[in-house]
């Protein structure tokens, strides 16, 4: 950070990326120069012969290259060979420590210690031009004298070499290809022209006001950063096909991220190394909170604060014990829907169960269960999972559509008699269609009668949500469904809406749809989306709709508000660094992870009044977590005030949370290990459920865990194990009252 500006443009790396790709060209060509000088030193070569002495005056050029001499050098080759090589030793490797040791200097922010790169970087790709000619000559000596040449082992290390180099080539260019920003050049002039800007209003002693509008050449940049991602879209998206509706979606998803960098000015590995002080950062501030006792906060589990005022679920109480017996039923719910990808994942060594349910061939199909199922594969893989993983109870399935496109989610309609209910069950994200849908994240009004202005969704959804109640409308497939069996009073039953992920935020966003309709309607949404609905959505469906988080899953933690607080305390993180960022990558990963934490974390942790001061910058009041302070709403720019940052509509969970924490028990706490688990001493983490605020999932948890927590099958598990846990705390609260 800031990107790296070479050939009069910007590159979407910093100068400070470049130590590891240096060191491995360090390694590469120290190898390639050790067999070279081996190879002329041992092996006789006859001179004589034309196709030999082709061979042994491309090696010497190849020395000459790898030690970055000139042609004149070859020629002194011919007479000390082991002489010069030495000489050349000391030179093949002065260009990658240069680039090595130049780009290890300052910190992330302290870009102007390392501006000499830019030379070694052009006498680099000169190299690397010569390199290739190089290569191009030993190709044409393979193709006319590889066959008819005597010295058999000579040859043999001579294409290895030019074969590893070719190779060496293509991932240059490749890395090259990766790096290349589209917009680098006119970034260049935007940025020549601020300089000049304020250098003009520093000599005249004049200040610009804080306008948000932009001149042509920033309006060029944006549109330039809207074109580039709109073409990484439909270059990532390619498989989908082009139609009108994954063209709009590309526009608007271009336009919101091209929106949420505005000149920012940084690189994937600045993103990386924020994340890793960011997470070490939020565990400092959780322990000293804890020490602190702020807010009667005694311990976190899952990063949530414990209070005196924290609700557990009383599993003790046989209706809150049976609320929660449904809330894991319906979990099944939600898993089947996303077919056999996810019970292979889950039975791996029995996936031999479906051979039975499997369908040999469409037509081949049974209609004597009068199942309706739509765009399903020839063998009915998904159909066939889907009646294994609801094996649950007494459930009928009446219709099931696997159709997916962009705001057009597959899901099912069943009876579920055990419950007396009627269940439509929304698949989450499986597809790239359904990861476009899960992106298109802007706030859209609700399309509700009357409509009401405050009342928003994350607009992807709203679209899925709409296109399933068009569907079960036009299908009639509620009212078939009630009608299915008068003998067992389906006509009774009540209607619940379930999903995981993004089928979570779409059944959400139904079930206040559809709730004028079906009074008595119930929603089950497990790992919902974070920006998904407004407050007032949010309010209002806390008595029709339950959502279940486990632990640090960052999908309920994710929406552009929280994104954009997110951005703002990367940067806060990437401020505060004082390493370089190799080093403070490096801390991360696990075969360093034994190594010295990163001089910012270490000054840190020692003193409670750098962290109070680290909060601050955070909240302006930590009483009233929902009150941002400028560092965290503001939309000014880390460095250049002149800059409006996006700021957008807060959305939230829905409904009333169940958050599934763990608590990690420790060596002195004794009463989490009976039986084979104390002889053991393997203390696996108890499972608790608490009734968690909306606003607790305003900031994103940095865990190894945030990704692995948002699977179904984690949280099914999950859930099982709070009963299992509370099964074991009762059974020992009766031990010690008996005793």
């Amino acid at each position: 950070m800031p990107g790296l500006v070479v050939f009069r443009r910007r590159w979407s790396v910093g100068s400070d990326d470049l130590v590891v790709p240096g060191a491995i060209l360090l390694i590469i060509h120290l190898i390639c120069l050790m067999i070279v000088v081996v190879s002329l030193s041992i092996l006789d070569y006859d001179t004589s012969l034309l196709d030999v002495k082709l061979l042994f005056y491309h090696q010497i050029g190849y020395l000459v290259i790898l030690c970055r001499k000139c042609c004149l050098t070859a020629a002194a080759c011919l007479y000390s060979v082991n002489v010069i090589c030495c000489c050349f030793l000391s030179v093949s490797i002065s260009i990658e420590i240069g680039i090595c040791v130049i780009s290890m200097r300052g910190s992330i922010l302290d870009s102007e210690i390392r501006n000499p790169i830019n030379i070694w970087i052009y006498i680099k790709t000169l190299i690397l031009f010569i390199d290739v000619v190089w290569l191009i000559l030993g190709t044409i000596w393979i193709a006319s004298f590889y066959e008819e040449s005597f010295k058999d082992k000579s040859k043999k290390i001579f294409v290895g070499i030019v074969i590893s180099n070719w190779a060496l080539v293509l991932v240059t260019f490749i890395t090259v290809w990766c790096t290349f920003d589209a917009a680098g050049r006119s970034w260049v002039k935007m940025k020549k022209y601020q300089r000049s800007m304020r250098e003009t209003e520093s000599r005249l002693n004049y200040k610009r006001s804080n306008s948000v509008n932009r001149n042509w050449r920033q309006r060029k940049v944006m549109r330039a950063y809207q074109d580039s991602w709109d073409h990484r879209c439909r270059l990532l998206f390619c498989c989908i096909g082009s139609t009108e509706r994954s063209r709009n979606s590309f526009t608007d998803i271009a336009r919101l991220l091209s929106d949420f960098f505005r000149e920012l000015d940084v690189v994937p590995s600045d993103v990386v190394a924020g994340l890793v002080l960011l997470r070490k950062f939020q565990r400092l501030e959780r322990e000293a909170i804890v020490r602190q006792r702020k807010n009667g906060t005694y311990e976190f589990l899952s990063g949530v604060p414990i209070t005196e005022h924290t609700q557990f679920l009383a599993l003790n109480d046989p209706k809150s014990y049976d609320f929660f017996q449904t809330v894991i039923h319906y979990m099944y719910f939600a898993q089947g829907a996303y077919g056999w990808p996810m019970y292979l994942m889950i039975n791996r060594s029995r996936m031999y169960h479906l051979l039975p349910e499997l369908r040999s061939f469409g037509c081949c199909k049974s209609h004597s269960d009068e199942v309706e199922v739509i765009q399903d594969n020839c063998c009915y893989c998904n159909y066939a999972a889907l009646k294994k993983t609801l094996q649950v109870g007494d459930v009928e399935i009446l219709y099931v559509t696997y159709h997916v496109d962009v705001g057009e989610t597959p899901f099912f309609v069943a009876i579920d008699y055990s419950q007396k209910k009627i269940v439509v069950s929304i698949r989450g994200t499986l597809s790239m269609k359904d990861i476009l849908t899960d992106l298109n994240a802007e706030s859209e009004v609700l399309p509700l009668d009357p409509p009401r202005e405050d009342w928003l969704g994350h607009k992807g959804m709203v679209q899925a949500a709409i296109y399933i109640r068009n569907k079960l409308r036009e299908e009639n497939l509620v009212e078939k469904a009630l009608n299915r069996n008068p003998d067992r009073n389906t006509h009774t039953f009540t209607l619940v809406l379930v999903g995981h992920s993004l089928g979570a935020g779409t059944a959400s966003i139904l079930a206040v749809l559809m709730k004028p309709d079906y009074p008595s309607l119930q929603c089950f949404s497990y790992s919902p989306p974070g920006g998904l609905l407004s407050m007032p959505v949010v309010e209002y469906s806390k008595s029709f709709i339950t959502s279940v988080v486990l632990g640090k899953d960052v999908v309920p933690r994710i929406g552009l508000y929280q994104m954009e607080a997110l951005r703002a305390d990367l940067i806060n993180a990437i401020q505060r660094s004082i390493d370089p960022k190799w080093k403070t990558i490096s801390c991360s990963i696990i075969c360093c992870g034994c190594g010295p934490e990163p001089t910012s974390v270490i000054e840190m942790s020692g003193k409670d009044t750098d962290i109070n001061k680290y909060q601050e910058k955070k909240n302006s009041n930590v009483l009233n977590p929902q009150e941002r302070d400028s560092a965290r709403s503001t939309s000014a720019h880390p460095t250049d005030s002149s800059i409006a940052l996006t700021i957008h509509q807060p959305l939230y969970p829905p409904g009333r949370i169940i958050h599934i924490v763990r608590h990690h028990p420790k060596p002195d706490e004794q009463k989490y290990d009976r039986g084979w688990r104390n002889m053991l001493k393997n203390r696996e983490p108890v499972y608790q459920a608490i009734w968690a605020d909306t606003t607790d999932f305003d900031e994103v948890l940095i865990s190894p865990v945030m990704l692995q927590d948002h699977m179904p099958d984690k949280v099914l598990a999950a859930l099982k194990k709070v009963i299992l846990n509370a099964a074991d705390d009762t059974a020992s609260s009766v031990n010690s009252f008996s005793v």
